[in-house]
């Protein structure tokens, strides 16, 4: 079993390039009026922005655990906190993922759908 200090270094080394192309892509998609707007980018801008908030929460915490060798004093709401960050972001996540792929296939097959204002409302804004 590796020890904390590998464990540390490798979420680390691929932690950090992986905030940096998050942050690089939402402001992509942020601040690109024509990206932005894009009905097929609404779901990835969120699932974007979810996940790093995840990396810049959990997998920091995660690295301080590491840092310590487990040996870190946390207090009781701390940990109820982190557990259900952790957990409710899970779930959002996959949930989004899963309504993005169906989405996707609305946006591609049954574009008549989104085609009005109020079906555009009821099949792409209130789901998400």
């Amino acid at each position: 079993m590796p020890s904390n200090t590998v464990k540390f270094w490798s979420l680390l080394i691929f932690l950090i390039p992986s905030i940096l192309c998050a942050l690089f892509i939402s402001y992509y998609l942020l601040f690109d009026r024509t990206l932005r707007h894009a009905l097929h980018n609404h779901v990835v801008i969120v699932l974007l922005l979810i996940g790093l908030f995840s990396e810049m929460t959990n997998y920091i915490w995660m690295l301080v655990y590491y840092q310590y060798a487990g040996i870190w004093q946390r207090s009781n709401i701390f940990c109820a906190i982190w557990g259900f960050n952790d957990w409710a972001l899970y779930i959002t996540y996959t949930i989004l993922l899963a309504w993005a792929t169906i989405e996707r296939h609305i946006l591609v097959f049954h574009d008549r759908w989104v085609s009005s204002r109020r079906r555009r409302l009821l099949v792409h804004y209130l789901p998400l």
